[in-house]
């Protein structure tokens, strides 16, 4: 930006110049008519007649006449009056005819100017093009990489800042290790693989593995986007690719790290076909060409990550280019927990923070989230000049993440906070009374977002399995809000309010029923799905007969009717207990687990699904943790301490053989002393 600007303002100092000189190569007499005096035309008439005139000079319609007593005057002549001229030649008058002052510079500049524009604006395409500054030098860099070299530097990320991946950390520290120590795979004959795909989800940590990596090899690191390569003109993509590779071999061994892999190596003939499709392949065909043509032995390692594994070329994914494939997956609940404790070495938490809950509070939160929710909850600290994060804040950074903001400026009658708040209790109840659904956190009416209230509930550990009990109660602690509606207000009574509830509860019923078969009537049958990829799914169909369909349909209604008359009857049973809640829940607006189950309690509720707080796994974690980083300490002393010991063995060796023989051994001449026979 500030190359642009410089270049903006030599471009307007050259068009002054320019301006100025052919202000002053013009031959005016303005220095001898800078006294001249305004004078109306009959009286230049006049003054004609009465031959008083000692010279004229002519410009256009305008007139500036000497007199004979010396004084300059000006007048301008009316329009085609040409009369003027013959009594001025027939009085003797010296006349001198000349251009308008401003015709021959402003002439020639308007000639000038679009030609100025033109080269103005070519000049700095080129310079854009050649990566925004750079002068000349750089005007026709058109193919020069833009990847970034770390050759001395490295980031400031090392494997300990990277957490909840451990397994891919394994894999990767095999290159590395690699890297540092060919010898130890090449005589085994091992090579190491020649790339290696990182994919995932966004936000999972692929990128900030690469900068562990760069962190942790002591080997050039070479960084680039995929989307650096593809440009307007063609050819331009496949020149940078060759360049990158050139600069990988002066600086081998080292990696190359490609982020967003799939911008530039989507798969060839998807799409329409046009110039920059050509490009595309263009570039993709000679990265192709160039992981070909380095060997194992030449120490170049290239990495590439993207959130699109499924529309990258095959060509690249096979053995010899992208030789491993490592998927990089969200974080469970303890990567969740390490992730945190990562995050939160530079905040400042009070005492009253437990990361293990909030590990427990965001299922299926990557790296990135939890990085975003620390923050967000600082900044609320930082709002209400607190000197350190509680669990207040992280509490509502959460909401704030999950739900949405708090709608402050929303106004709610009593009535519906009323209303509201046995809805929100009617899905807390169906928490509380079934025994396979997930733990009740807490129960808020404070409108986020979309919602006026939330139930939230938090799972003992991350699940991969689900069995058909977890299912319905799931589906009942989601039919739980507009049951309460009913038995509250009755059948006239029921709102809106509970339209994502429903979506939700039919379509994890169609699932089981037509997915997963676990209709008793319809039986294990999996009815396939279609959709257009190129729509985006948009156009998914299920490929089924009418029968079947009506079948499935009943089935659905069925368990939705079942568990609905479930929920409601659980809610009449307790229905004092219920309203005793609400009318703390109004008065508070959010109510703990404990202290829901409390009124429930003093009601003569008991509850089958407690609160419940796995503080024996969160120290067990802990203590894993320590344990681990204790053992790896331990490990780089040993490492150390032997590598200390064989350098003084060494040296003692070499010592020792000098004394004996009475001279010096030459280095090289070592490698022979060990085979060396007895005197004996």
């Amino acid at each position: 930006m500030k190359n642009l600007i410089k270049g903006i303002f030599i471009w307007l100092a050259i068009f002054g110049f320019l301006v100025i000189v052919f202000s002053f190569a013009e031959k005016p007499i303005e220095k001898e008519l800078q006294t001249k005096v305004e004078t109306p035309f009959s009286t230049f008439v006049q003054l004609v007649e009465e031959n008083k005139i000692k010279e004229v000079t002519i410009r256009g319609n305008e007139i500036i006449a000497i007199t004979k007593d010396g004084q300059i005057i000006k007048t301008v002549a009316p329009p085609n009056y040409n009369q003027i001229y013959n009594e001025l030649l027939e009085k003797h008058v010296k006349v001198r005819v000349e251009p308008p002052s401003d015709s021959m510079w402003l002439k020639t500049l308007l000639g000038w100017l679009p030609i100025l524009l033109f080269l103005g604006l070519w000049f700095l395409m080129l310079r854009g093009i050649g990566g925004g500054g750079g002068g000349a030098s750089r005007a026709f860099s058109f193919g020069k990489s833009r990847a970034k070299v770390y050759i001395n530097e490295k980031p400031q990320v090392t494997f300990k800042d990277v957490a909840g991946i451990d397994e891919v950390k394994e894999e990767v520290k095999e290159i590395i290790d690699y890297l540092k120590n060919p010898e130890k795979y090449r005589r085994l004959g091992g090579r190491p693989p020649k790339g290696i795909l990182l994919y995932g989800e966004p936000g999972v940590g692929k990128t900030l593995l690469a900068k562990a990596i760069a962190g942790e090899a002591n080997v050039p690191f070479i960084s680039v986007s995929g989307s650096d390569f593809v440009e307007m003109f063609v050819g331009v993509g496949a020149a940078r690719v060759r360049d990158l590779f050139e600069t990988a071999r002066k600086h081998a061994p080292c990696i190359i790290f490609i982020d967003e892999l799939d911008a530039l190596g989507r798969a060839r003939g998807a799409g329409f076909v046009g110039g920059g499709n050509e490009e595309r392949e263009q570039t993709l065909n000679q990265l192709l060409v160039e992981m070909d043509g380095f060997d194992s032995s030449s120490g170049i390692v290239v990495i590439g990550a993207t959130n699109r594994p499924d529309i990258l070329d095959r060509a690249l994914l096979r053995p010899g280019r992208f030789d491993r494939q490592i998927y990089v997956p969200k974080p469970d609940l303890k990567g969740r927990y390490e992730i945190l404790k990562v995050h939160a070495k530079n905040k400042k938490l009070a005492p009253d923070v437990d990361l293990w809950l909030v590990a427990k509070a965001t299922p299926g939160f990557t790296g990135a989230d939890l990085e975003n929710l620390l923050n967000e909850a600082a900044l609320l600290a930082a709002r209400k000049n607190k000197d350190a994060i509680t669990m207040e804040e992280i509490e509502e950074a959460i909401d704030r993440v999950m739900i949405g903001l708090e709608r402050k400026g929303v106004v709610i009658t009593d009535k519906e906070k009323k209303k509201i708040a046995l809805h929100e209790l009617g899905h807390a109840m169906m928490t509380l009374m079934s025994e396979n659904a997930e733990p009740l956190h807490k129960v808020t009416i404070i409108p986020r977002g979309m919602a006026l209230g939330v139930t939230q509930q938090l799972p003992i550990d991350d699940k991969h399995l689900y069995d058909k009990k977890e299912l319905l109660d799931r589906i009942l602690v989601m039919l739980g809000g507009r049951a309460a509606e009913e038995v509250f207000y009755g059948k006239e009574g029921i709102t809106t309010g509970a339209e994502n509830d429903l979506q939700r509860a039919t379509d994890l019923a169609y699932r089981m029923v037509s997915l997963w078969g676990m209709s008793d009537k319809i039986g294990p049958v999996s009815v396939s799905r279609v959709s257009n990829p190129f729509l985006g799914g948009a156009t998914e169909h299920i490929e089924i007969s009418p029968e079947l369909a009506r079948e499935i349909d009943a089935e659905v209604q069925k368990i939705l009717t079942q568990l609905y008359e479930k929920a409601k009857k659980i809610l009449e049973e307790n229905k004092e207990a219920i309203l005793a809640v609400a009318e703390k829940l109004v008065e508070k607006e959010t109510l703990s687990c404990e202290e829901v189950v409390k009124i429930l309690k003093e009601h003569g509720v008991e509850v089958k699904n407690p609160c419940k707080r796995d503080e024996e796994l969160k120290l067990k974690l802990d203590k894993e943790a320590k344990e681990k980083e204790q053992s790896q300490e331990r490990e780089e002393n040993k490492s150390n301490l032997s590598e200390q010991e064989n350098n003084k063995t060494d040296q003692q060796e070499e010592n020792q053989e000098n004394n004996s023989n009475g001279k010096k051994t030459l280095p090289f001449l070592k490698l022979f002393k060990k085979d060396k026979p007895s005197d004996s």
